[in-house]
This record gives structure tokens, sequence and C-alpha cells, in this order.
């Protein structure tokens, strides 16, 4: 008979709603959503790698894994992915990062390394993989010592736990220097986006203890025992959850804009570049003159206006001018300092209040505006009105003279 855990049905559901919402969330990053592909890819990898740990643990615990045998140990070069592909998703948002630094490869050598060392283990037959773990449950202690690989027992856990808590520490110091270099506007802009990511390496904080002690004590009945395995299943339901209701942190950093050349009316997206210094920490893989290139046809296909397409996306604006996708997101982060959503809205907002003064526009309602000019509803026109001008639609229009 072997020995199993207290509340064992109650932790395997736990479990495996943990690793099914985890394993959801990190599908849409990684092939849903378009917008700071590279980050979100990597937060997908991160997450993708604890729901796998949930899912193999959650099998451990009611001994369905012999139904699944090749299951067993595939989760284990994945944890060296967990924090270091958080660290490199907070350095990709904060510093709008679209594709790896040269040396990144780095941080994914543990992986190669315990792959390689796993892989005679993993090559072996069901038959044997079941063998070995009526023979290793027996005791219960033998999951969590790691054994397979040529390092000696308990190595592993000790292992993830210290590089864990390294890559915690860079980025927690990632979002302490940002907040000491970064603007007051843009720190105000990006309030909740930050907020997010502190939450988000407060929970990576949190994982690596109870994590170590699921590891390195028996699976028993114990306090401890229970409470690292809760921590684990909680860790993935809340980071997806805020990522469910919160879907706007996936679209990146918006930078404050420019001053507008009339007080209270921003002007139309103009480049950055040519009033701010270039941060070679934030500088992305594209020629001066590739740019430049980039920026002209931009501004000259949004004069046909596409932004009067409901639900026009940056696929379609990428496809439209022939810019690669990872480019056109790129550019409008970091050239125009703002994100996509801002970026059409700033031309919607423009293109309304340019027509706003027109007598044979004012027969038609605030709503009937929008809908003109693309948005998709009266409150997210209402919103981005607000939001760019500092005033509802119906104070600046009683400014306007009607012209003929």
């Amino acid at each position: 008979m072997l020995p199993s855990i207290a509340h064992a049905e109650l932790l395997t559901v736990f479990m495996f709603l943990g690793a099914f919402v985890g394993t959801l969330v990190s599908l849409i990053l990684a092939f849903v959503n378009t917008v700071q592909r590279h980050a979100n890819r990597l937060l997908s990898v991160s997450l993708f790698s604890v729901a796998l740990f949930a899912l193999t643990s959650a099998l451990l615990i009611n001994h369905s894994i012999f139904l699944v045998p090749h299951l067993f140990r595939v989760n284990m070069p994945l944890h060296y992915l967990v924090a270091p592909c958080a660290y490199l998703y907070v350095r990709s948002v904060l510093y709008q990062e679209i594709r790896f630094h040269r040396f990144d490869w780095l941080h994914f050598v543990p992986f190669g390394l315990h792959s390689l060392e796993l892989l005679p283990f993993l090559l072996h037959g069901a038959a044997f993989k079941i063998h070995y773990l009526q023979l290793l449950l027996v005791d219960v202690a033998g999951v969590t010592k790691q054994q397979e690989g040529l390092l000696p027992a308990y190595y592993h856990p000790v292992l993830k736990f210290v590089l864990g808590n390294i890559y915690v520490l860079m980025q927690w110091r990632l979002l302490w220097q940002f907040s000491r270099q970064a603007a007051p506007a843009s720190r105000y802009e990006n309030q909740a986006l930050l907020r997010w990511l502190r939450l988000f390496t407060l929970l990576n904080t949190l994982l690596y203890p109870p994590v170590l002690l699921a590891m390195v004590l028996p699976v028993s009945g114990t306090s401890a025992t229970i409470f690292a395995v809760c921590v684990l299943g909680s860790y993935l339901l809340l980071t997806s959850t805020l990522l469910f209701l919160q879907p706007q942190l996936l679209y990146g950093l918006c930078r404050a804009p420019a001053a507008a050349a009339v007080a209270g009316a921003p002007a139309l997206p103009t480049p950055a570049a040519a009033t701010r210094q270039e941060d070679p920490a934030r500088a992305y893989s594209l020629s001066e003159e590739r740019k430049q290139a980039y920026c002209a046809l931009l501004e000259e296909f949004m004069l046909q206006q596409p932004f009067r397409r409901k639900g026009y996306s940056i696929k379609d604006l990428a496809a439209e001018t022939t810019i690669p996708p990872h480019h056109v997101s790129a550019l409008i982060n970091q050239e125009y300092r703002m994100n996509f959503n801002d970026f059409l809205n700033r031309y919607r907002v423009e293109y309304i209040k340019a027509r706003m003064g027109q007598v044979d526009w004012r027969h038609l309602t605030l709503e009937g505006l929008a809908l003109e000019a693309g948005f998709s509803n009266r409150t997210t026109f209402f919103r981005a009105f607000v939001k760019l001008t500092g005033c509802t639609p119906t104070e600046y229009l009683a400014q306007v003279t009607p012209s003929a």
C-alpha cells in the first residue's frame, strides 16, 4: 500500500485547477496576445513551468502518475526556467525590449544542462518508469530527492531555491532602479502596471521557500507540506486571475505624451526621438534610418484614417503598412511613447475635435461622433476623450464656435 497525503482529494482538485488556469493563461500569452509579444511569451514560459509542476504534483499526490508515467520528471528541467523568465519578463516590460540581449542565453544554461542530465532517464520506456515509481513511492521522501540525474540527492532542490531567490532580488533591483530613474509623469501614467510588476515579484518572492519545503520534506500530512502545496496552487490562481481581470497589463508601458501645441488639446502622436535623448537601455535593434522610414510610413498611412474602422488591430496596421508586427509595437511604444490603443484613440479624438465645430456635424449625437471616429461605444469614447484632453466631450463642445 503506497503512502498518501492527508486531504489528498481536496489538494488534488486544487492543484489541477491551478494547473489548468495557469496553462490556459500561458497559451493566451504565447499565442493570442500580439502586443508586447516578447515580454508576454517570457511570462508564458514562467507560468507554464509552474503549471506543469502543479500538474505533476497533483498526479503524484493521488498516484495518478501511473496512468501517465512519462510525465514523471519532465517538469524538473522547467523549474530552472521559472525564475529567469520571470526576471527577463520584468526587465522586458520596464525597458520595452522586443528581443533577447546578446548574452541572455546564459540564463537558460541550467535548464539545458539539467535536461541533458535527465535525458537517459526520460528515454526509458513506460514499464521501466512504472516499476521505478512503485519502488520510489514506498519511500515518499524519494520523490523529493530528485536523484535520477548525475547530482546527489537534494542538490537540485537547493540549487533551484538559491537561483530563484537570486533572480527575485534582481527583479526587485530592476523595479527600484526604474522607480528612481523614471520621470514622475511616467510613473503616474503606468502606476497600474508597476503595481502589477511589484505584486508579481512579491508572489515570486513567496513562491520559493514553500516550494523548497515541498521538495525537501517528505510528502506527508504535515502542515508545512500542505501549506507548500497550497502556495503553489494559489500562486497560479492569483497570478492568472489578475491577468484575466486586468488584460491592459499586457500592453506594456505608456509614456507621458509630449506637450500640446495648444493648451488643453493634445497634438497628434509624433515621434519622441526629436524631443528626448536616446536612452541606450531602452533602444531596440533598428537602425536610425529604419526608424525614420517606419515613422514616415506610419504617419502617411494614418492620413488614410484606418482608425475609423471598428476593431482595428495592430495586426491590421502591420499588414497594411508592411511593417513587421513586433516593429510596429516597438515603434509605437518607444518612439511615440504610448501603447497601441492610446495611439489609435488620439487620432480618433483629434478627428472628432476637428469636426465638432463644423455645422454639418452638429446634427450628430456624441455617440454618433464616437462611432464615426471608430470608437466601439460611448463609454470608451468618453474615457479616451477625458484622458487625452482633460475635459469631457460636452465641455469641449461648449467651447467650440460652429463654422460654416
